[in-house]
This record gives structure tokens, sequence and C-alpha cells, in this order.
């Protein structure tokens, strides 16, 4: 769970998404109202499936062998989108995509609604498949829901925390801005090629287990 939590919470695109939502007039109450978003959806998700589907597919059976399966897919589709994002682009990329300019200015509200629809999904979900398939009671897939959110809802709350603690930061985070936006690209490889290959070996290794 907690490598699932790591893929939802690194995710360049929620990530960089949170920082140009903070470069509003209310850096912090939009930075806290984004993460509440991300947190709506990515936590109910695994919690609804928890609830639902948790431990109602043995690991054993043919279902459950499908489920690992797909993990290691969903690992080696990110290893293969991080190598293909090292290559040059055929065009040149604009300097800020206008997706991520239709996050500038927006009030606390909206900044929620856009913590809704830019949340994570493949972390969410995964960590649903593996809730289906495990044997743990309950009570220790709630355990697991906390710890997959721990890492999913802490890593951007880090980020706001840090870059919203002094005026100087503020500063920081605008100037950084320009540099996340020239080498999104890059951080997106490196996203691709480390969580995939974290969520492949965590797949291999469950398969062997199995």
């Amino acid at each position: 769970m907690l490598v699932f939590g790591l893929v939802s919470g690194a995710e360049p695109i929620t990530l960089i998404s949170l920082l140009v939502v903070m470069t509003g007039a209310c850096p912090r109450r939009n930075g806290w109202m984004f993460i509440l978003g991300i947190f709506t959806v990515e936590t109910g998700i695994v919690l609804t499936a928890t609830f639902l589907l948790g431990g109602s597919v043995s690991p054993s059976s043919k279902p459950g062998h499908s489920f690992l399966w797909a993990r290691l897919i969903v690992g080696l589709a990110l290893i293969i989108v991080g190598l293909l994002l090292r290559r040059p682009p055929r065009e040149q990329a604009a300097a800020k995509p206008d997706a991520t300019q239709r996050l500038r200015g927006l009030t606390p509200t909206k900044s929620f609604l856009a913590g809704l629809v830019v949340a994570d999904y493949v972390g969410p979900v995964l960590a649903s498949v593996a809730i289906a398939a495990t044997t743990v009671p309950l009570g220790g897939q709630l355990v697991a829901v906390a710890c997959y959110s721990l890492v999913a809802t802490g890593i951007p709350l880090t980020v706001m925390l840090v870059t919203t603690r002094s005026e100087a930061a503020l500063q920081k985070l605008t100037n950084g801005m320009v540099w996340v936006m020239d080498h999104r690209r890059v951080l997106g490889s490196w996203f691709g090629l480390v969580a995939g290959a974290l969520v492949s070996v965590d797949a291999v290794i469950s398969i062997v287990q199995s």
C-alpha cells in the first residue's frame, strides 16, 4: 500500500497543479482545499473498495492471479511511458500548458474542485485491487488504507507546507514554477520509471509468493 501511496503522492501532474493553484492570492488556503479534494477522491476510492470488495477475492484463485498480473502490466506500462518521455518531443511544447493555466487565480472552493479533477486514479485503483485480494481482516485493511493515505496525501501536504512557510518560500515557489514547467517532461519520465519499477517489483514478489 505504501508503493501505491507513493504512486499517487508523487504524481507529477498533481504536484505541478498544486504549485500552480498556490500561486494565487490565497496560497495556503487554496493548497489545503486542493489537497482535501485529492484526498477525498483517492482515499474515498480505496475506502469504498475496502468495505465493498475487501477480501472478496482469494489470492490463490484465478481472479486473484489476474489482479497480480494486471498490477505488473500497469507497472511495465509506467516504465514504457517513462522511457518514451525521455525521447525529444516532435514539436516544441508550450512553456505554460493551457491546462495548468486554468488553475491560476482560483477561489478555495474551485481549488477543492480542481483537486477532485486532478487527483491520481492509478494508485487508488491498484490499492483497491490489492485490498480485494487480501486475506487480512477488516481492521488490517483499514490500517493499510491509512498507510496509503498517509503517503498519498502526505507528499503534496509536505510540498504545500514547505512552500508556504514564509514570504521567501513563496517567492522561491514562484521562481521554481519556471524550472518545473521547463523540466516537466523529465520529471514525468523519472516518475514513470521509478513508480513503474516499484509497482512491477511489488507485483513480481506477490506473484512468486502466491
